[in-house]
């Protein structure tokens, strides 16, 4: 009998260190070190500029930003007043969109946010300067868009409306809904 009571006491002194020990918990406390711990960048680099080239050679867009901090896992990097310059086929600048805080995918795709400008380096435009909070940036097939509010300036004209694409190979833009336009008369 005695070794009976032996077996059972070692048996519920196993279980007893099992329920302690529970190597097999979830710890859904959030103690294990892998859920807690932040994702760090793959690499931080400061005032850093990507051009991008066609096939032929030809400067098609250049992207720099004040702060850039790339995570390779996810792919996309991070960037800080990045500013986007446009290209003609020629290799003249024509847009310079820039903002508070952007977002470049490995898919070719620019998002930028907060105080989003874009401005036309052309002289004697039509469109001199477009506002917005929003505004995704297609590289690959050259087009912008936003479902957010827009403001639209020119010579004597302003252009209020919410959502926009624009066609950056056609230099056409177009409102989704109009709000309103101000033209003023030439002095």
């Amino acid at each position: 009998m005695s070794r009976r009571v032996t077996v059972i006491l070692i048996l519920l002194f196993g279980a007893g260190l099992l329920l302690v020990w529970r190597p097999f918990s979830d710890d859904a406390d959030g103690n294990n070190a892998a859920t807690t711990r932040t994702m760090q960048p793959d690499f931080t680099a400061f005032g850093l500029e990507t051009r991008i080239f066609e096939s032929d050679g030809l400067l098609a867009h250049k992207i720099k930003s004040e702060k850039m901090s790339h995570y390779n896992q996810i792919g996309l990097t991070e960037l800080k007043r990045p500013v986007y310059t446009v290209f003609s086929e020629q290799g003249e600048e024509l847009w310079e969109v820039s903002a508070a805080q952007g977002t470049f995918y490995d898919d070719q795709t620019l998002i930028l946010e907060h105080d989003v400008e874009i401005l036309a380096l052309e002289p004697d435009t039509h469109i001199e300067q477009v506002l917005t909070e929003y505004l995704i940036v297609d590289l690959k097939n050259e087009s912008m868009s936003t479902e957010h509010p827009v403001s639209i300036h020119g010579p004597r004209l302003l252009i209020r409306g919410n959502g926009m694409t624009a066609d950056l190979k056609a230099e056409r833009m177009e409102l989704k809904r109009h709000v309103k336009t101000i033209f003023q008369p030439a002095e």
